[in-house]
Order: structure tokens, then sequence, then C-alpha cells
């Protein structure tokens, strides 16, 4: 199976935070700075606080945290992504994902990568990416908005056949299956 993309900066940028939501320090900072204002709320809550007053004099703790994970992280996301587009040739060409019985192969007119099978840690669908994990932290992407239905349905059969057991996909096979047909 071969499949020929060029990465926007969307798709990339989602990419990068599909790859960072299933790290380990992601998840600590969702839990320290979104579960933190919500446990100093109900500590007011408890202690009969006269709540506006105590959420102005909390403000800062209240606003940061959740402040940083939904609007600081994804705003890295994209400077970053960004600075990679403008800097790195490699990007801006065409993108090809070679799919063979003995390993992933990507290419473009720059260059030129083979992974054996073994060397996939995992694979994973998510809304907007399929993800190929080369370790816990670590994937090269193909952006999902460049396949067809039919290539998806396509490439998770192709997955499920090559790494039993190390594909986490979005949805059952044989409903989209269905769906495309």
């Amino acid at each position: 199976m071969i499949i020929t993309f060029v990465v926007s900066k969307r798709a990339h940028a989602r990419a990068l935070r599909d790859v960072t939501r299933r790290t380990r320090s992601y998840k600590l900072s969702l839990v320290l700075f979104v579960a933190l204002p919500a446990v100093i709320l109900a500590y007011g809550l408890l202690r009969g606080e006269q709540m506006g007053a105590f959420i102005l004099d909390n403000l800062g703790w209240l606003v940061f945290g959740p402040l940083l994970v939904f609007v600081g992280f994804p705003l890295t996301y994209r400077l970053q992504v960004s600075s990679l587009h403008k800097n790195n040739v490699v990007i801006k060409n065409p993108q090809t994902f070679e799919l063979t019985s003995d390993h992933l192969s990507m290419r473009g007119p720059l260059h030129n990568s083979d992974l054996k099978w073994d060397a996939v840690y995992r694979v994973v669908e998510t809304r907007d990416t399929v993800l190929f994990f080369i370790s816990k932290y670590a994937a090269h992407f193909i952006p999902k908005e460049t396949l067809r239905p039919d290539e998806i349905v396509a490439l998770r059969q192709r997955l499920t056949e090559l790494l039993p057991g190390r594909v986490d996909l979005r949805a059952d096979l044989n409903a989209a299956q269905h769906a495309a047909a």
C-alpha cells in the first residue's frame, strides 16, 4: 500500500497534539493544572466561603492552569510547527509512505527511511491522524485528511494484518467497512 501526501501546518500541529496527549507529562499537567482549580473551588465551597470574594482572591490559581493547558499548549504546537515548516525543506515536499509486508518506507525527494515493523512500537489512529510510534513519545504520522474513506478502511485492514496486537484503531473495522461501502 502506497500513500502520498503533503503535510500541511494544520495536520502537522494536530499530529503533534495527538502524540503529546499520549505522554505521561501531558496527563500529569492536566491533573495538576485542571484538577487543582477544581480542588481549590471545592475547598472554598466546603469552607462556606463567600464564593465571589474567594474566586477573586484565588483568580491566578483558577485561571492560569486551564489557560496554560487549553490555550498555551496548542499555541506552542502551532509555533513549533510553523518554525519547522519555515526552516525544513523536507516537510514542504510530498511524503510517501509505503507499507510492505517487511517494512514501513517513508520517502520524499530529499529523504528515504525504512523501518522494519519490529521498530514500530504501536500504531494509533486518532480523529485526525494515524500515528506510527517508534517509541513511547515519538511518532511518524499520516494525516487522515489526505485519505479517502476507502483508503482509510484499506489502511486499517493492512495495519491490522501487519501488526497484530499493536494497532489501536479509532473505529471498529467492520463498522468502517460498512460505512465505506
